[in-house]
């Protein structure tokens, strides 16, 4: 009887199934789905979910090839994309928000003291 984890070809070598990529995805995923809701530390999100959806479209391919399983890839790969968009749509949002609140404090400044501090800066 043939183990699992044994190459039918070369029965020194052990079948890569994708399942370490996979589980990496995985773990990446859910990462990016925790970090992207701070501000800044969702830059970092943005690379964990990128590098995540590569590690599942890889475990995936891997896991197809050696008839293995795809559930755990699928949700790496799932997680990934989800943490990916919450990052980028969270750092737009929170980008523009500092920047009109910047905006706000320099015309509240200006007007309160008569002097233009955009140019003063400039």
């Amino acid at each position: 009887m043939q183990e699992n984890n044994i190459n039918p070809i070369n029965p020194t070598e052990p079948v890569n199934n994708g399942k370490g990529f996979s589980i990496a995805a995985l773990v990446l995923g859910i990462v990016a789905i925790v970090l992207a809701w701070f501000y800044m530390v969702n830059i970092a999100a943005l690379v964990c979910g990128i590098v995540g959806i590569i590690l599942a479209v890889k475990g995936k391919k891997l896991a197809k090839d050696a008839g293995a399983p795809t559930g755990i890839a699928t949700a790496g790969l799932v997680l990934s994309i989800i943490g990916t968009i919450i990052a980028g749509i969270g750092f737009l949002a929170c980008t523009i928000c500092v920047a009109c609140f910047g905006n706000a404090i320099n015309q509240g400044l200006s007007e309160l003291s008569g002097v233009d501090w955009g140019e003063l800066v400039q």
